[in-house]
């Protein structure tokens, strides 16, 4: 027989036999000492966790149980048992697998002879030339049962066509060794076949492919990723179908770890030769340098070692067993009184006793470097394992209870506003739905609320420093559809990359999140804080600032979605788009093995370009679709990259409707200011629209209100104004509400006398006389406003002072800019009076050139002439040539290069008319001058 027949060689050939088996022990030969616990410890862990994030105990060749089976005793004996039992007998007929499987046991390697007998063509179970008293029959019923009765679980299979007809090995049947026979044995049993031996004749016989994960046994193609646990519970995933010659079958397995032709190395290790008991130690070592690999962790002193990328997705799969001529299987796995076993080896290194894995533990020194956790052991093939050792190995894995703390980090596109689903909801429901047990976390739980409406406060006066910031308006409620949620974050409407690189220290280290999700960067250059450069560098800061509070934290950084475009930032567009691309050229450099960073293509998921936004209701901010196209992106890469869920989220193409409705209880009021209207806010609302108009004109004028208050300044004693309010929800409004009126009666004061405008470099110089009249009694302050007439979209700049000048500084050279300066009394702002505009950085104009004037009518004419971009503006100067009056020109300042004038009577032909170009308080000469011609038929 096989086991007399290799004694006999190996004494032969003066090679010592392996020596007594070692006792029993918690790492080793006590398989029934494991927790009962272990029976179903697949189903404590959460659905969305990858098989490539489980520690797995498995056994190498699970069912090798004996050598020959002694007819007398029915039990297994002689020398062959060292050379091929590798388990513990606990029954043949593959009653063993019960055991293992009770035992904590989820990973089985089966090895198979095709047999041809009485049934027909079937797998009976070898190790080498020993028939192990089962059928491949046999596994199937027992793996099944073991499922039924505990559906949470799943079982991974590494199957071997074992016979290659090797001098000590087993042959498969007479005319049917070779591969393609094999594979379709195989298959014979997934669909019910059973081939008998004539040809490709078959007769019916019970199917098994509804207990396998159908990817991995298709019979075309290897599954491409390993599938989380959710996917897999109560089935079968065959990990790899191996041939005889050591090659891998292709269509049946997982590519990754077992690609057709061949284990993969990186991820397999199976380095089984141990020649004598002094060699066991360097099998140890070999499989502690597959933890290290599968954990992204390197020992500097073994070459290569290094190189090998961390890969967190990836299936590991370690094989302790060893075997040789002179260290038999049980002694490697157990040792002897002079040799540690590799089981005790790793039980060691796992319970961190006699300093065995120093690079998994704090000061680990200086050789080691990577990752220093050992999160994961993989798939760990043994043999003879002991129970403590399966406790040991299955503790590794994260229960339910063991959550991911999840810290979101953003703008107010993350933070959302009142009445949002958000993005954040959307992708909590991812999560639950994959079963991924997941605590959000961060000092914030709400949206941003409703604004609500106030008075217009008067100008900080200049040097005065600005209020310390309030803390961030976070109480806001999320869509009345929203279900009770884990809504904990630390996003902040207009927060900036710049802002938070400095306060995510202090928020991870109070929170300790175990994943962080990023999206910044818009506000930094949309308000021109930084350029694309700054703003990548503001993000690696961030970045470093949050490792150096938990250097294990991993990060999934988003890129800049575009916006629809503004007019006047082409800058916006171009810095986006050069944003995104070094952050993702960055993103790779900023990858460490302890603290993976992988990029979220929120541009790429989200629908919205400068020509359009389908996916936000005001040109950014998401709406409902939008919400769960960003959801989708993050969901994605935390799917593809970090092995989180089952499947990455599903984008449906519509979204619940946004309820709202029309503004009620509107009111109109006079005010010391001028008229106030205030209604009742709307829920959800982003915002109103209130028309205005004199009593008695047709056409409304149209404002946009961020709260429900709105005031109306800058009015005259006894003007009559009427009033409509509408909810704006962006890309949806309301009706309007009715009309209201109220009649104004001001109280605020005039605005200065004698405005004096001068440029200087980088500003204006202001100066203006006392104001006279009414209310002026009660003057506070003045506001002086600015106006960029040059940049689209600008918003007025105002200072305040209480004297009577003032410089405006830190305005842009060479663009024109509208002046004016205004009272502040108790009532509020007053009616601004003009100063001449002005063109920071420029000196006094040349006279405009090249005049001319064509008449009209009679008694209009219109004035074209050529100005100077030094020009902040132009002025008319007209005189009289009949009746000797000298030119006379308004103050009144054109800032276009063309007017008409009217009234001119008793005809434009009376009339010369020149030019002057200001800036400020200095002026040009006149221009050329010309008279009106008169009118054909005057």
């Amino acid at each position: 027989m096989f086991g007399a027949l290799l004694a006999l060689v190996l004494s032969l050939s003066g090679i010592a036999l392996g020596a007594t088996p070692a006792q029993a022990s918690d790492a080793y030969n006590s398989i029934t000492s494991a927790s009962a616990a272990n029976a179903d410890w697949m189903s404590r862990v959460a659905d969305g966790t990858s098989l490539s994030w489980l520690s797995v105990p498995g056994t190498h060749d699970s069912l090798a149980l004996c050598g020959e089976l002694d007819p007398k005793t029915g039990k297994c004996g002689g020398v062959a048992t060292s050379i091929t039992q590798t388990q513990e007998n606990h029954g043949f007929s593959a009653k063993t697998l019960t055991t293992q499987f009770r035992a904590g046991i989820r990973a089985l390697d089966i090895r198979v002879r095709l047999d041809k007998g009485d049934e027909g063509l079937k797998f009976t179970i070898h190790h080498g030339s020993a028939y192990q008293y089962a059928n491949f029959t046999d596994v199937l019923n027992a793996t099944r049962d073991f499922l039924r009765e505990k559906p949470g679980e799943t079982v991974l299979l590494h199957l071997k066509a074992e016979c290659d007809g090797g001098t000590f090995g087993c042959e498969d049947a007479e005319g049917f060794r070779t591969d393609e026979w094999r594979k379709k044995v195989f298959n014979s049993y997934l669909d019910g076949r059973s081939y008998t031996g004539k040809g490709d004749e078959y007769t019916q016989d019970t199917a098994w492919r509804d207990l396998f994960w159908g990817p991995s046994v298709n019979g075309w193609g290897q599954a491409d990723r390993v599938p989380s646990l959710g996917e897999v519970r109560g089935k079968v995933v065959l990990m790899g179908f191996r041939g005889t010659k050591g090659g891998i079958y292709d269509g049946y397995g997982i590519k990754q770890p077992y690609p057709a032709g061949g284990s993969n190395k990186e991820y397999v290790q199976d380095e089984y030769e141990v020649a004598t008991i002094s060699d066991i130690a360097g099998k140890w070592e070999k499989a502690r340098a597959h933890l290290r690999r599968s954990n992204g962790t390197w020992d500097s002193s073994r070459p290569g070692e290094k190189e090998y990328p961390y890969q967190p997705g990836a299936l590991y799969i370690n094989y302790t067993s060893g075997t040789g001529g002179g260290a038999h299987p049980y002694t490697v796995a157990g040792g002897t009184p002079t040799a540690t076993g590799v089981n005790s080896f790793l039980r060691q290194c796992l319970q961190g006793e006699n300093d065995r894995c120093p690079e998994f533990h704090s000061g680990r020194g200086g050789k080691f470097g990577g990752r220093e956790k050992l999160d994961r052991l993989g798939v760990v093939m043994m043999d003879f394992p002991g129970g403590k050792l399966l406790d040991d190995i299955i503790a590794r894995n994260r229960s339910d209870d063991g959550t991911l703390r999840v810290m979101v980090v953003g703008d107010s596109m993350t933070q959302g506003h009142e009445g949002d689903y958000t993005w954040r909801y959307r992708l909590w429901q991812w999560f639950r739905d994959q079963r991924v047990p997941v605590d959000f976390v961060g000092p914030y739980t709400g949206t941003k609320p409703q604004d609500t409406g106030s008075a217009p406060q008067p100008p900080r006066l200049q040097g005065e420093p600005e209020p310390a910031p309030g803390p961030p308006r976070t109480h806001g409620a999320y869509a009345r559809g929203v279900e009770l949620f884990d809504s904990d974050h630390f996003a902040v409407w207009g927060r900036q990359a710049a802002q938070d690189k400095s306060l995510i220290k202090e928020q991870v280290a109070r929170y300790k999140p175990d994943l962080m999700l990023v999206g910044l960067g818009f506000n930094d250059m949309g308000w021109f804080v930084s350029d694309a450069h700054g703003t990548l560098a503001s993000m690696k800061t961030l970045v470093d600032e949050a490792r150096a509070a938990k250097p294990d934290l991993k990060f999934a950084l988003a890129n800049v979605p575009q916006r629809t475009k503004i007019d006047g930032r082409d800058d916006l567009i171009g810095n986006t788009t050069a944003y995104n691309k070094l952050l993702a050229d960055a993103v790779p450099r900023w990858n460490t093995g302890s603290s993976p960073v992988k990029l979220v293509d929120w541009q790429g998921a989200y629908d919205c370009a400068p020509a359009g936004c389908p996916a936000a209701y005001d040109g950014l901010h998401p709406n409902a679709v939008g919400e769960y196209q960003i959801a989708g992106a993050f969901g994605s890469t935390l799917y593809k990259e970090f092995g989180l869920g089952s499947s990455a989220p599903r984008v449906p193409t519509a979204g619940p409707s946004r309820p709202f409705g029309t503004p009620v209880n509107v009111r109109a009021v006079s005010a010391d200011s001028g008229i106030v209207v205030t209604w009742d806010p709307v829920f959800g609302a982003y915002g109103y629209e209130v028309r205005s108009r004199l009593a008695g004109v047709t056409d409304w004028s149209t404002t946009r209100s961020l709260g429900n208050r709105f005031d109306t300044t800058w009015l005259m004693d006894g003007q009559k104004w009427e009033y409509q309010v509408r909810t704006n929800n962006g890309d949806t409004t309301s009706e309007w509400s009715g009309t209201v009126s109220a009649t104004a009666h001001p109280k605020t004061a005039p605005g200065p006398v004698g405005i004096v405008t001068r440029p200087t470099a980088t500003g204006i110089d202001f100066a203006w006389g006392t104001p006279t009249g009414p209310y002026t009694d009660t003057i506070e302050r003045y506001g002086v406003l600015a106006y960029d007439l040059d940049t689209p979209g600008a918003f007025v700049e105002s200072v305040g002072t209480r004297g009577k000048a003032l410089h405006f500084g830190g305005l842009k050279p060479g663009h024109r800019y509208a002046l004016a300066v205004q009272t502040w009394n108790k009532a509020g702002g007053g009616l601004p009076a003009a100063g001449r505009p002005v063109v920071v950085g420029a000196g006094t104009p040349p006279a405009p050139s090249g005049l001319k004037v064509t008449s009209t009518d009679p008694t209009t004419v219109q004035l074209n002439w050529t100005g100077s971009p030094q020009a902040g503006g132009y002025r008319v100067w007209i005189r009289n040539i009949h009746d000797g009056s000298p030119s006379k020109a308004e103050e009144m300042v054109i800032q276009e290069t063309h007017h008409g004038v009217a009234y001119l009577f008793p005809g434009v032909w009376n009339y010369e008319f020149c030019m002057t170009a200001v800036n400020g308080a200095l002026e040009s000469g006149k221009s050329n001058c010309v008279v009106a011609p008169r009118p054909a038929g005057s």
